[in-house]
């Protein structure tokens, strides 16, 4: 039991991370902000999905020759089967015997395994309270049955009890969850309330701009492995002789193809956001980011694209030794945000910053940076 616990906390939070900036996307778009607190509660329902999964499907045992004909089991389909059998060890034993029986243990942990579900659920998806039930009830059934069919055919035979009962404890667990979630601080901003904040501008923090940068990176890596494969493919299609074998030259030219697709698929994630709309980037439109240029020049604003991660995608292109750029250009990049929120692209080419959600300044001037956005003025501009 020990190991299921920590390596479904183990495994909930390697979910989590590899889901972080995703979720991070999405909460920007549907709730205009970034929520630490929704952020926590989602990775605890990671967490707690995972630890669902540790404590009903494994451990898995050693399936040798003849396990199933001598562990193999059965459905217990009688709903009263525990109260009976907690009658008769009262009356053989005692009542301090319930204390220490397995059964009467096996009863309570499957109430207390769906009490998260209920408070989760309630409290982050803020899901009616009958359909919390319905949930937990439904999610319930889809454990049993996964027990009753050995992992839905994957395992040779059934090797855990599918239990009636543990539909009625686990509901039971989940109503719990529910008065939980009914008498505890909420601690955790309602949808409602984000969505009426949705529109609102916000200071431009440093904090803020290193968000947009990190996912303008993360886009930029996606774009260049969807680039390098499309290249791959089709030179391999297009190449490749009757038995789809490629020769020494042919790899090379592969290699050349895929270092190709994947510059020109990155650069086109750079340069195409900043010619049309705000002209901001991938990363600063998914956090309600907006440069400004003087006079509005699109120019400038393509140059400022350019300037840090035109520079970087292109020394990585251009190979050894053009690639040693880019630590130091992405450690300058850092050391900008930490100086001036605008960072070095808006730095180097006097663009300001703003919320997309704001109007845009009609003058806009050179400046320093202030750390945070006035209510009314971008980043760097002044009075």
């Amino acid at each position: 039991m020990t190991a299921q616990f920590f390596g479904s906390i183990l495994v909930g939070l390697i979910v989590s991370a590899l889901l972080f900036l995703p979720l991070l996307v999405w909460q920007y778009r549907r709730y205009g902000r970034f929520d630490a607190l929704r952020m926590l509660w989602t990775t605890a329902g990671f967490v707690y999905a995972t630890a669902i999964v540790a404590f009903t499907v494994f451990p898995l045992p050693e399936f040798t020759d003849g396990y199933c004909a001598a562990h193999g089991t059965r459905p217990l389909l009688d709903p009263l089967r525990f109260p009976r059998e907690l009658v008769e060890l009262v009356r053989s034993q005692g009542p301090r015997a319930v204390i220490g029986d397995g059964l009467v243990w096996e009863f309570v942990l499957n109430i207390v395994l769906f009490v998260p579900f209920g408070l989760i659920v309630r409290r982050v998806m803020e899901w009616p309270r009958g359909t919390v039930l319905a949930a937990a009830l439904g999610t319930s059934l889809l454990i049993e049955l996964t027990q009753l069919t050995g992992n839905w055919g994957l395992a040779p035979c059934a090797y855990r009890f599918a239990d009636t009962t543990d539909l009625l404890t686990n509901t039971t667990g989940a109503v719990a969850g529910l008065g939980l979630a009914a008498i505890t601080p909420r601690l955790l901003s309602t949808k409602a309330h984000l969505f009426a904040h949705r529109e609102r501008a916000r200071p431009v923090t440093r904090g803020r701009r290193g968000l947009g940068m990190v996912l303008d990176c993360w886009f930029l890596v996606l774009a260049a492995v969807l680039g390098g494969t499309a290249g791959s493919t089709l030179f391999t299609l297009a190449q490749s002789g009757p038995d789809g074998a490629l020769s020494p030259e042919q790899y090379l030219a592969l290699e050349r193809t895929i270092v190709t697709g994947a510059w020109i698929a990155a650069l086109g994630v750079i340069v195409v956001p900043a010619v049309i709309g705000t002209g901001a980037s991938l990363g600063q439109r998914t956090v309600y980011l907006a440069p400004v240029a003087k006079n509005g020049s699109r120019v400038r604003l393509l140059a400022r694209a350019l300037t840090v991660h035109g520079a970087m995608v292109t020394a990585l292109f251009c190979g050894f030794p053009s690639a040693l750029l880019v630590l130091p250009l992405g450690a300058a990049a850092l050391l900008a945000v930490a100086v001036d929120p605008r960072g070095l692209s808006c730095l180097l080419t006097g663009c300001l910053l703003r919320d997309a959600r704001q109007p845009a300044s009609g003058a806009v001037a050179d400046g320093p940076g202030t750390g945070a956005a006035p209510t009314r003025d971008p980043v760097g501009a002044t009075r």
